[in-house]
């Protein structure tokens, strides 16, 4: 088996909005329950950048070094006692790290337990695609289980995905359509109708027209309304027609909040900061629709069926970008500039990709 070397670098800061910086600490051997991986990829979500700007979460660490990362894509390189013969050294995998207190996969070396999320690399995917899709399918997974029951004479389901190019919405669009058998209407800008059409969406409504939410109403003109309504953007400007387009035994769900900032840290701690959220959740349990502002699951079983999902040709991966040196005496600091400000832009059509090593 090859040997571990004796130290790890990761990417760490030491307080909110402070450049990163690459620390260097010793490297230990796994402990029965655990797998050490070499990582290859990590992806940039824009947690990454809340958490790096938070001040309550900086305050929580007291003095601790900041981690960065979720996802990751890379090789076993040592595994625990316990865990041999389910992975060998060698294998490629992808997955998520434990939580928010864990290491952070803008490293070298990730030491993971038994219990984080995740899978085998599937053959159809280079490791820089595979970094891209744990934390956003396990989010749209989370998103999804909380559609309502099929109703009998109803052939499909209706879903609407707001910002469906980017990176959960394009994964809920995939999964509404192939694992949840649904009609998908996707709101995006007008230069990424024909991208969210091609990965199933049924209908588009570009964002940029003058009333989205009065097109959303015509949708329902009929008298057939929206099962789910799946906020990937943030705000409130549904908040004045969503019992319009939503049927009472469905969902309106976020991923981010009545916020609108990129920078400001999402659910669930928007409960606390937007009390609103608070008051729309009771009153959905006892009226509805019912409203959440969710976060990912964290399950294996989740990425296992994405994969399986892959190799039959059934959903697609999109990177955008792919950034060099985040690992790189020297380079870092530029490849993390480059990197935040794309996610605070937005606008990304898929994932950004770091490439940790070869």
């Amino acid at each position: 088996m090859p040997s571990l070397p004796p130290s790890n670098i990761s990417l760490t800061y030491s307080s909110p909005s402070s450049t990163p910086h690459l620390t260097y600490l010793p490297l230990k051997d796994p402990a029965s329950n655990q797998l050490i991986i070499k990582v290859r990829y990590a992806a940039i979500n824009p947690c990454d950048i809340q958490l790096w700007h938070s001040t309550l979460v900086g305050w929580a660490r007291f003095g601790r070094e900041g981690t960065m990362g979720w996802d990751y894509s890379g090789t076993i390189a040592a595994v625990g006692d316990s865990l041999k013969g389910k992975w060998e050294v060698g294998d490629e995998v992808l997955g998520l790290c434990d939580g928010p207190a864990a290491q952070g996969t803008f490293t070298k070396y990730l030491t993971i337990s038994d219990k984080a999320p995740i899978a085998r690399k599937p053959k159809g995917w280079t490791l820089a695609e595979a970094a891209a899709v744990p934390l956003v399918t396990l989010t749209a997974f989370a998103c999804l289980d909380r559609l309502p029951p099929a109703k009998p004479f109803i052939a499909h389901r209706r879903v609407v995905v707001s910002g469906a190019s980017g990176g959960t919405g394009m994964w809920c669009v995939q999964l509404a359509k192939k694992v949840y058998d649904c009609h998908v209407t996707a709101i995006c800008s007008g230069q990424n109708a024909d991208f969210v059409r091609e990965l199933g969406a049924d209908e588009v409504i570009d964002y940029t027209t003058p009333n989205v939410p009065q097109a959303l109403v015509n949708h329902c003109s009929g008298g057939l309304k929206f099962d789910m309504f799946i906020d990937c953007v943030g705000g409130t400007g549904m908040f004045g027609i969503w019992r319009e387009i939503i049927q009472k035994e469905g969902t309106y769900i976020t991923i981010v909040g009545d916020k609108t900032s990129r920078t400001v840290s999402g659910p669930p701690l928007t409960y606390f900061t937007y009390p609103a959220q608070v008051l729309r959740h009771c009153l959905g349990w006892v009226f509805g629709p019912r409203y959440a502002a969710v976060i990912l699951y964290d399950e294996s079983k989740y990425l296992e069926q994405v994969t399986r999902l892959t190799d039959k040709n059934e959903v697609k991966v999109v990177v955008q970008e792919i950034i060099e040196g985040i690992l790189e005496e020297g380079s870092e600091k530029e490849a993390w500039e480059r990197a935040s400000t794309l996610l605070e832009q937005g606008r990304i059509r898929g994932k950004v990709v770091l490439k940790v090593q070869k």
